[in-house]
């Protein structure tokens, strides 16, 4: 018998998780634009100054964003897997009928958004 078979994994105990893993990917959120926002401060402060700190910096932009990107991927699929147990895997109760594009790629916009400016810093860096 699975974890998520046993009796005590009731749909209230999905949904609570569901609520816990979105509240926890908005705080996390939070961290990871106010750390590329510092990273963001430092190469305007470093601008014109220390090619190979600025080049250190974006490849640590970098590495950040793809890991928050990958952060948001696992939370993604822990959100969708407690809305498909707290529904017995039946889609129309969790999942509205209009047609839009789901909150889960638009999540990915500011990572994106931070990655390439990192790497358009960076080829800045080492091509001028």
């Amino acid at each position: 018998m699975s974890t998520s078979d046993h009796p005590q994994f009731n749909a209230e105990t999905h949904i609570d998780m569901w609520k816990h893993y979105d509240s926890l990917r908005q705080s996390k959120n939070g961290y990871y634009l106010t750390t590329n926002s510092i990273l963001v401060v430092i190469i305007g402060l470093l601008y014109d100054k220390l090619d190979e700190l600025i080049f250190l910096v974006s490849i640590l932009g970098i590495l950040v964003c793809v890991s928050w990107f990958l952060l948001l991927v696992r939370n993604s699929e822990y959100i969708s897997y407690h809305r498909k147990k707290a529904s017995n895997d039946e889609k129309e109760l969790w999942k509205p009928k209009s047609k839009h594009i789901s909150s889960k790629y638009f999540d990915r916009v500011p990572v994106l958004a931070f990655l390439l400016f990192w790497i358009s810093v960076l080829l800045v860096v080492i091509f001028y």
